[in-house]
């Protein structure tokens, strides 16, 4: 057989087991998007030899030099286990499409070209190119845990945006083979290129990063589409955010003809997000017009917030109020969410947030009930994303099972109660993200290691409600799992070797962070800046089964 085709097509090998052929069989299988010929290049440059035992040593050697990059002691031999199950995952699911010798193919035009990676002056190709899931939810995940413990992944995966953007014309959120989805909404890969310049991961084209987002931003960009929407620009509701300030749901009955995830609400709400990380951007550039601009419009949250019911609320194109209103109806105006998940999407502005709901005071106390309700939920909507439009899965506050409300339990360190988020966010990692069973191990839509890097941030105890988006951006404090937990530092990007963060007295039953000391300093507060941390040094914390309400 030479070759085989066609969407059914496959192919099986077999080996005669009988007269004199070899008990053992060796096989290489190169992969190439561009060439047979580049496939066979691959390996050759890739596995050149045939010694078997090699490739398992080499394999095991490789996989534990990604995976100490965050050395971790103390805790359960289980809850060791499922940290590096969860690591390796952050590290999965995004794969390479480009050759050894930075060849890929482009096919976000009308046919198929075969293109070059820019290559060093040992012509090896200065950045892969990479398929993705979307970066939907990335802010809370791998934009957090990239640009700490792998730094030079976060800049590959922004170089590679970048080439998208330099044949097709636009930022992806989620490429597939060298072309775009348009898989989920908004414009997700923002928040994850501003995060990597705010942390100093600069080693790309920054002026053309920033006018590819600004047009992404635009009824030209990605933000128009909504969902694998790849022949109109309609889904998005762009004009009518751009007129209105807020996308209406549902939207015309033309404008419902495109588009799997118009969802209203939902999308005001992220765009308004994504809009503030854009101005903090323009911000850093000195762009002092485009700040202006974004900033205002980063407020658009606001226009879909309801005071009479509490909630972020479907609008119609009117501008009335849907009525009659379910906050727990799954998919409301929220993609893959209930408005009761949703209305805590307001991660830049949470003062704003309090504020609208009648204060901090007001918005801990519905927070803490949302809480206490997805408790006996398992703060999951079921034990699979499938489950979540079920009626026994879908009216839950808070769901840890899909990315739209998995930072709500930080938000209390936002409003000035971080002992909530001590105790809330270690009840979530001990319910949702500590078993080893392949049948709940990541309940709900694990999204190609978005979950698993989640886990990793909150067994460690650092979170960024805003991705990193901000000037010398800060991680809230959590509740860690491990007695010792050591983050080493890429030299080529930080001035640290390593960070440790310690507890003392940690244990099931001592949740709490009674006292902060960083590098031998006693710390009132319960967040570090970034700097604070890629410069290196030792957090000690002292762990209790009681709250230390001084800490803010």
């Amino acid at each position: 057989v030479t070759g085989t085709s066609g969407l059914d097509a496959g192919l099986l090998v077999s080996f005669d087991s009988k007269g004199d052929a070899p008990s053992e069989q060796l096989m290489k299988v190169g992969i190439s998007y561009v060439s047979e010929e580049n496939a066979y290049a691959n390996i050759a440059t890739e596995l050149p030899h045939w010694n078997f035992k090699k490739v398992v040593t080499d394999s095991k050697h490789d996989w534990n030099n990604w995976l100490s990059k965050i050395k971790v002691t103390g805790g359960t031999q289980q809850q060791q286990q499922r940290f590096y199950t969860d690591l390796w995952h952050a590290l999965q699911g995004r794969r390479i499409i480009s050759d050894a010798n930075g060849q890929y193919t482009d096919q976000t035009g009308t046919r198929a070209i075969v293109k070059q990676l820019p290559l060093d002056s040992h012509g090896v190709p200065l950045f892969n190119h990479h398929n993705s899931d979307s970066f939907w939810g990335a802010q809370w995940t791998i934009a957090t845990l990239w640009p700490l413990a792998y730094p030079k992944v976060a800049s590959d995966f922004t170089n590679s945006l970048l080439q998208y953007h330099q044949d097709g014309g636009i930022i992806p959120r989620g490429p597939s083979g060298g072309n775009y989805t348009y898989v989920m909404t908004g414009a997700s890969s923002t928040p994850f290129i501003v995060s990597n310049y705010m942390k100093g991961i600069r080693d790309f084209d920054v002026e053309l990063a920033y006018t590819a987002l600004k047009k992404n931003h635009s009824a030209d960009g990605i933000m128009s589409r909504a969902g694998y929407e790849h022949f109109t620009q309609t889904g998005g509701g762009m004009q009518h955010y751009l007129e209105k300030g807020y996308i209406p749901y549902p939207l015309s009955e033309t404008e419902s003809l495109y588009g799997n995830h118009r969802r209203g609400p939902g999308q005001t709400l992220e765009y308004a997000f994504q809009d503030h990380t854009l101005a903090n951007f323009a911000a850093s550039l000195d762009k002092k017009d485009d700040d202006i601009y974004y900033r205002a419009r980063s407020k658009n949250y606001r226009n879909v917030y309801d005071s009479e019911s509490g909630f972020m609320r479907p609008k119609n194109v009117d501008g009335t109020w849907q009525t009659p209103f379910d906050p727990y109806q799954y998919e409301n105006g929220f993609v893959e969410a209930n408005p009761a998940q949703g209305t805590w999407n307001v991660a830049h502005d949470i003062d704003g947030l309090a504020s609208l709901m009648g204060g901090k005071d007001i918005l801990i106390s519905r927070l803490e009930a949302a809480f206490e309700t997805a408790k006996k939920q398992g703060f999951t909507s079921g034990t699979a994303h499938a489950d979540e439009s079920l009626e026994e899965f879908r009216r839950t506050p808070i769901n840890y099972g899909n990315q739209p409300s998995i930072q709500t339990a930080f938000i209390f360190s936002a409003v000035g109660a971080p002992w909530k988020t001590q105790y809330w966010s270690r009840k979530v990692v001990d319910t949702v993200f500590s078993s080893l069973s392949p049948t709940s191990g990541y309940n709900g839509d694990e999204d190609q290691g978005l979950m698993g890097s989640l886990a990793v941030l909150m067994k460690i105890g650092l979170f960024q409600l805003t991705g990193g988006t901000e000037q010398d951006p800060i991680y809230f404090i959590g509740s860690p799992i491990f007695d010792s937990i050591s983050i080493t530092l890429d030299d080529q990007y930080y001035s640290g070797k390593t960070f440790t963060i310690k507890t003392l007295n940690n244990g099931p039953e001592t949740p709490y962070v009674k006292a902060i000391s960083l590098n031998g300093t006693p710390l009132d507060r319960t967040y570090l800046t970034h700097q604070e941390i890629v410069s290196g040094g030792e957090l000690i914390l002292e762990m209790s089964n009681q709250p230390n309400m001084n800490l803010h």
